[in-house]
């Protein structure tokens, strides 16, 4: 069983969507070994709950509810029970979302494009909206966008402009987040070995001084992602605002070898 670091989060309360698996079940489990009350917010209601039975057998308070978050009813009931349930809410991790098929451009139907626009953009954006109405001074939110956000996707473009609308809206919502106490940033992961990506992953959560290092330009585990937005939503990250942070393992740091390409 990990064991907590001093509680970061004690007394607060964080919303993660998409919490069911893969990074959304990683920073559920660690914010409530940080002390955190967390509100676990999935489509899948089962996959949610099992997020709640892991935190609680390490003793963390968790609760956990079934939510579309293309749906603004639904982003409000998660909001609402943050607040019925624990009195407040003080972060947000607005991590869900879904892939479109892998085709080239041509071959994307506007059947397609609407939906992962709707639950990738549209969906996040009705969190984010509810987000700045709804955390507590000194509060954060986090969106997981992708590194497709930074680069184009050839074979799944309405992925990468959904994931490109969300940097435009989390530096667009930087000065209305900070008027009011608050901050809004994002991260772009790379490959994360998760079952989205077709990967099976692990609920096992790590001491961080057993965290392994990724290989350059490899693949990420679920906790190693969710670290980082761990970081983003805490008091350590004050001065980071409107902010896009890629954590690929340096994967769009340069051209890759000759080798590769051949």
């Amino acid at each position: 069983m990990a064991v907590a670091s001093p509680g970061l989060f004690d007394g607060r309360t964080v919303l993660v969507t998409g919490g069911g698996s893969g990074i959304g079940r990683a920073a559920s489990q660690r914010l409530a070994l940080e002390g955190a009350r967390v509100v676990v917010a999935d489509i899948d209601l089962k996959a949610a709950e099992r997020t709640v039975e892991l935190i609680a057998a390490s003793d963390g308070r968790a609760v956990a509810i079934k939510a579309d978050i293309a749906s603004q009813d639904d982003n409000r009931a998660m909001f609402d029970l943050a607040e019925r349930h624990y009195g407040g809410i003080d972060g947000a991790f607005l991590n869900a979302g879904i892939l479109q098929p892998y085709l080239p451009l041509a071959e994307v139907t506007t059947e397609m494009f609407d939906r992962v626009i709707g639950i990738n953009l549209r969906g996040t954006f009705l969190g984010v909206q509810q987000a700045l109405a709804r955390l507590r001074p000194g509060g954060a939110c986090v969106v997981t966008a992708s590194l497709a956000a930074v680069t184009g996707f050839a074979e799944a473009a309405s992925y990468s402009i959904s994931k490109h609308g969300l940097v435009g809206l989390v530096r667009s919502g930087a000065a209305s987040f900070a008027a009011r106490g608050l901050r809004i940033n994002a991260i772009c992961p790379g490959m994360v070995m998760t079952a989205m990506n077709g990967m099976t992953g692990e609920d096992a959560i790590l001491p961080l001084d057993g965290l392994p290092d990724p290989a350059y330009r490899g693949g990420l585990s679920a906790q190693q992602v969710a670290e980082v937005a761990l970081f983003l939503l805490g008091r350590g990250a004050a001065g980071i605002n409107g902010q896009v942070q890629n954590v690929d393992a340096a994967l769009l740091s340069a051209f890759p070898p000759i080798s590769e390409l051949q």
